[in-house]
């Protein structure tokens, strides 16, 4: 259902708001997401931003335990500068972490990040998967 959701939401370009209660679902099909608690927003925001910076603590609770690699793409973890010292390895802007992090993490370099026209629109470095995947810092 959630593949022929998004099937719809691409060939119709309209907005559609979709309740649920299950936040792995919310994650895979919304481009914002609405948490609320008591019936009060408590962040409406870009999936990953609400899982890299949770505005409260009941947020940050919420999202503690989702799996970064699974959820994030790389275009949320890149910098916008690009450096002339790259890998030759290139890596898509859309694609989810858990898919080319071994392959990022082989690399010594910064990696390119391109666009779907296989222009460089940034880069990431080996380091940040790390710190984004693996880190659990508690604010």
């Amino acid at each position: 259902m959630q593949d022929e959701f998004l099937r719809l939401q691409e060939k119709l370009q309209k907005t559609i708001m979709f309740i649920t209660h299950d936040f792995d679902e919310a994650l895979r099909l919304a481009d914002r997401i609405a948490i609320m608690k008591d019936g009060i927003i408590e962040q409406l925001d870009t999936p990953a931003n609400i899982v890299l910076n949770p505005a409260t603590e009941y947020v940050r609770k919420f999202t503690e335990e989702v799996p970064r690699g699974k959820v994030l793409k790389i275009e949320d973890l890149m910098e916008k500068s690009e450096t002339k010292n790259l890998s030759d390895f290139k890596v898509s802007k859309d694609e989810i972490i858990e898919n080319v992090a071994e392959k990022i993490l082989t690399q010594e370099k910064s990696v390119p990040v391109i666009d779907k026209n296989n222009n460089i629109v940034g880069c990431v470095h080996p380091s940040k998967i790390i710190h984004t995947v693996f880190s659990r810092e508690k604010k």
